[in-house]
């Protein structure tokens, strides 16, 4: 086993496709990568339902569409922590079958309960249980597949959720149809034709009982414990906490995904502005954008494993390209070239999110994992949430008169890009100093 870990963080990964197919052939594994992509699906639907429906309680109101999105964050900086610890403790499988439950119950609530403040506290809650249940996934991943098929197991679970954005949006407009013309001779049909979200609600509802379902079925291995006593809550998430930070790799891997983050988090902030603002496109180029970001992350779902590579080199020179692209984007705004650099940037973006998080499961010890998970999970949307926040704050710093850059000038779109992309092509230097931990990983259960 040590020679597996040690090769998993220096070098031969990669260098296949099978590897899908492989993982895919276990059961345990094939349960639960169905009912995240039912779920993942349903969430995305549910997420422009919970928009939809906070602009219908609140019209001319965009604050409150806002605020919605704004509490699918904040839950982050707690509850993550707290379901890695949940997840340490608890019987993962029940864990994440309870939250599926509970957050079926909450969105099957939203459309009965139509006013602005519930909505906000279901938004809420939903997202909590969410982020119980994240911990408990992926600390469970090395447990149903051998850790060097987590690479794959890691793209087609990223991909299950990234791949169901596309589908998200047609399948809400079909649900709003829906339940536009659902007849009025059948129950509910008053909900459904004031309320044109609530089928979509009740879709979103539906994935999390399909999902709960198929992991019940699910066997899970017995957790190895620690040997220790079980501490205080706050102390144990701060184990976590300090697990990762005590051991160069695991640390600068966390650094890597949320420097990756950061990248996305800059792109999702800018991209509407850069694409009206500076780039003169309307909604439709910014659609394309988005879905060529999209068809990148696939790309790199394969590129991860058809290409044969080391954790250190691959996580750098993701982030070295995710930095690189966004600077030339900013120099270059020309709309086929942003085209172009988003496959490129999605690409790059999805390969250091699989590749570094693979890594940290492979070199967590069991016992500690789900802490270490959710440690990490909080780090991926802090970064996601401080990337969005910075960019929009350089952007409106530099405001309409923009700002002079080697000779070119640049408006605040492009100079905000620039400054996040050489940002996060510094950030690779963390992953570089993690190289020294590589030695260290190869026994990843010692000094737990």
């Amino acid at each position: 086993m040590r020679g597996e870990h040690h090769a998993a963080a220096a070098g031969g990964l990669g260098g296949s496709l099978a590897g899908f197919g492989e993982i895919l052939r276990i059961r345990d594994f094939r349960l639960l990568f169905v009912g995240q992509a039912a779920s993942a699906l349903g969430d995305w639907v549910g997420t422009l339902a919970f928009i939809a429906a906070a602009d219908h309680l609140a019209p001319d109101r965009p604050a409150a569409v806002a605020v919605v999105l704004i509490l699918r964050l904040l839950p982050s900086f707690f509850a993550t922590p707290i379901g890695g610890v949940l997840s340490d403790r608890w019987d993962r499988k029940r864990l994440m079958v309870a939250s599926d439950l509970i957050r079926f119950g909450i969105i099957a609530l939203v459309p009965f309960v139509p006013k602005l403040g519930v909505l906000y506290a279901l938004a809420f809650g939903q997202e909590i249980f969410s982020l119980f249940f994240l911990p408990a996934r992926d600390a469970s991943l090395p447990n149903l597949v051998p850790k060097e098929r987590l690479e794959p197991a890691n793209a087609l679970i990223m991909g299950s959720s990234f791949g169901a954005i596309p589908l998200s949006g047609p399948i809400f407009a079909l649900l709003a149809l829906a339940g536009a013309h659902f007849p009025s001779s059948l129950p509910g049909a008053f909900v459904f034709h004031e309320r044109p979200w609530a089928f979509a609600f009740a879709f979103d509802a539906l994935t999390f009982l399909v999902s709960a379902w198929l992991i019940q079925r699910m066997t899970l291995p017995d957790r190895e414990p620690d040997g220790q006593e079980t501490p205080p809550m706050l102390d144990a998430a701060r184990q976590g906490a300090r697990y990762v930070m005590e051991r160069p790799l695991l640390r600068g891997l966390a650094a890597a995904v949320s420097f990756g983050m950061l990248g996305g988090g800059v792109l999702f902030a800018l991209g509407i502005g850069y694409v009206h603002d500076t780039l003169g496109g309307g909604n439709v180029e910014f659609g394309w954008l988005m879905g060529l970001f999209g068809a990148g992350m696939v790309l790199g779902f394969v590129i991860s494993q058809a290409v044969r590579h080391s954790v250190i080199g691959s996580v750098r020179a993701s982030l070295l390209a995710m930095g690189a692209i966004l600077a030339f984007m900013a120099v270059f705004a020309t709309l086929w070239i942003a085209y172009l650099t988003a496959v490129g940037f999605g690409a790059a973006f999805s390969v250091s999110l699989i590749v570094a998080m693979s890594a940290v499961q492979a070199h967590a010890a069991d016992a500690f994992r789900g802490r270490v998970m959710g440690f990490v999970h909080m780090l991926v949307r802090g970064a996601l949430s401080v990337g969005a926040l910075v960019s929009a704050g350089v952007a409106s710093l530099v405001g309409e008169r923009g700002l002079g850059f080697a000779g070119a000038d640049l408006d605040k779109n492009q100079f905000a890009l620039l400054v996040a992309g050489g940002l996060i092509g510094a950030g690779s230097v963390s992953v570089r100093r993690a190289g020294a931990g590589v030695a260290e990983a190869a026994n990843p259960q010692e000094a737990g």
